[in-house]
């Protein structure tokens, strides 16, 4: 399978602010409670993942689990997708302690740059899943180039995004990303 290929228009590095990230997530909040009755699990991605999942919990009234992704080689800008895709489901597997997970299960990430690593956990997460229980995917941001959709998503980039949580190049100027104004369903 070819590695879709994310699209960077070089117009601009975008920025997310901790004040559109609250907004952000309480609108996938909305979105996905106004398509599904409730949400029994969210995990985040690590890392990009974990802030967000944390607030869509807590806002849920669940717990926040994580589980580890690695896609990118390092933590330059405008870095192409590689295709290969590196987890650690350990922890998660731990936690579980035999037990599969039921109901509703929210996997959060920061961006779907390709569509890989969301691809990869909704195939390896299977194992954790109980036969009836249904995975959903939400991210903060979806690259134009992803070959595979979330479920949700706020804003659509074709440029690099510096999330909270990530420190700004140095050398580059960012612009806030508009503030959000609805979830978006791919579903």
């Amino acid at each position: 399978m070819t590695t879709a290929r994310r699209v960077f228009e070089h117009h601009q590095i975008w920025r997310l602010t901790p004040d559109s990230l609250r907004e952000a997530t309480t609108l996938l909040v909305g979105a996905i409670l106004r398509d599904h009755q409730s949400v029994e699990h969210v995990i985040g991605i690590a890392n990009g993942g974990v802030a967000p999942a944390r607030m869509i919990a807590s806002t849920l009234g669940v717990k926040a689990r994580m589980v580890h992704a690695r896609h990118n080689t390092g933590d330059a800008t405008y870095q192409q997708a590689t295709g290969k895709v590196t987890l650690d489901l350990d922890p998660l597997t731990r936690a579980l302690n035999g037990q599969r997970m039921k109901g509703r299960v929210l996997l959060v990430d920061d961006i779907c740059g390709s569509g890989a690593t969301l691809r990869r956990l909704r195939h390896d997460l299977t194992p954790l899943l109980s036969p009836s229980a249904e995975l959903l995917t939400a991210v903060l941001c979806l690259n134009t180039g992803a070959a595979t959709l979330p479920d949700y998503s706020i804003w659509t980039v074709s440029d690099w995004v510096v999330f909270p949580w990530e420190k700004p190049p140095a050398d580059q100027n960012t612009t806030p990303l508009p503030r959000p104004e609805e979830a978006l369903c791919h579903a």
